[in-house]
């Protein structure tokens, strides 16, 4: 509710007026003025239902599955299906998870003023505004963008109501990928900076064996010591090393009951980004990283190429969940267990929490 406390003022002082006219002249006029001020307010909320009852909103972008940070052309179509007018209706869009600019109203003529850069639109009986524009959306994960509510005043403006669009459009924002994982978890360090083995993952590297210098061989492979001896240079056959296996634990939170906060949008965008940008590191160089996150159930996958990932992360995209609260400690514990039985690799927990960018990580090997 928004009141012009202003306007509020004139309008009492008027029904006083009213009143004391009333009160001491009688007569059909006094009354009549004394009950037209008495029932304006009433009447006007009621002109106010019914003008929101009968205001139709058709919202309109290329795809409910759009990219972070990139623009989307919108199109919002607004009709006053009623039998009153509709007269200065401000129009409240979504602007802290998403920009939305109007750049076109050549097809609305007079109907469509800015205010604030607010649209504020008037409708006869049965007119239909058509207003062109884009919408940025900021983060990643699921929420409303585009018109959420709009707000209509009494005819005088004294006050006015803000109701929300019955079906307002909701879409799945994807995660950028990004070097935030690489950049955190240093990765070419992680995977080979022990001795731990993997049957996973292989890489040629230099053996034991020796045999005289080829063209072409890796200057890594000469031995330089036997080459001395030699005379000439002599190359280490290779043979194949064991990477370390990585394993992928993600926690969210159960944010159902927060899914329309802005707070909890923007550290989930923060934690999808981690993961995707996790993953996609070991998927675009071909090697295998297992994920564990939260769709309902529990799910396990490996990831080893594109492919595995262009599925993964449009799964992960959709938002993680739970179906039962139990299901967080579960996964929990599975991180846990994967620590202390899987002995060829590292598990990188990663929690969604308060604390957003900070204390969300933890690395342990397997023992």
């Amino acid at each position: 509710m928004k009141v012009n406390f202003k306007r509020l003022f004139v309008f009492l002082i008027i029904l006083i007026g009213a009143t004391v006219w009333a009160s001491y002249m009688g007569g059909a006029l006094p009354y009549m003025c004394l009950f037209s001020v008495l029932f304006y307010l009433p009447v006007s909320a009621f002109y106010i239902l019914i003008n929101n009852h009968f205001f139709q909103v058709y919202q309109e972008l290329p795809s409910r599955r759009v990219m972070k940070n990139e623009e989307q052309p919108y199109k919002l179509t607004i009709e006053n299906a009623g039998v009153f007018r509709i007269n200065d209706t401000q129009l409240q869009t979504e602007e802290e998870l998403a920009s939305t600019s109007f750049i076109d109203f050549s097809e609305s003529e007079n109907r469509v003023e800015m205010c604030k850069d607010k649209p504020v639109i008037n409708l006869t009986p049965g007119e239909r505004a058509l207003i062109e524009g884009a919408i940025n959306c900021k983060y990643a994960g699921t929420y409303d963008v585009g018109l959420l509510r709009a707000m209509f005043f009494d005819p005088f403006e004294i006050y006015g109501a803000s109701f929300s669009i019955p079906s307002p459009y909701r879409v799945t924002v994807m995660p950028m990928i990004t070097d935030v994982a690489n950049s955190v978890l240093d990765f070419e360090n992680l995977k080979n900076s022990s001795r731990i083995k993997s049957m996973v993952l292989r890489e040629p590297t230099p053996g034991n064996d020796m045999r005289p210098y080829r063209v072409g061989d890796p200057i890594k492979q000469i031995h330089w010591k036997a080459s001395a001896s030699a005379g000439e240079l002599i190359s280490r056959t290779p043979e194949l090393l064991d990477l370390r296996k990585i394993s992928l634990v993600l926690i969210a939170e159960n944010g159902i009951s927060k899914k329309n906060e802005p707070e909890f949008i923007k550290r989930r965008d923060y934690f999808l980004e981690f993961a995707v940008s996790a993953v996609y590191y070991h998927a675009q160089k071909g090697e295998s990283i297992q994920v564990v996150y939260p769709r309902g159930e529990i799910k396990k996958v490996q990831v080893a190429s594109l492919d595995n990932f262009a599925e993964f992360y449009e799964d992960i995209s959709k938002g993680p969940f739970y179906n039962r609260d139990s299901d967080i400690e579960k996964l929990e514990m599975q991180s846990e267990s994967m620590a202390e039985n899987e002995q060829d690799g590292i598990i990188i927990t990663v929690r969604e929490s308060e604390y957003g960018k900070e204390h969300f990580l933890e690395i342990r090997n397997g023992n």
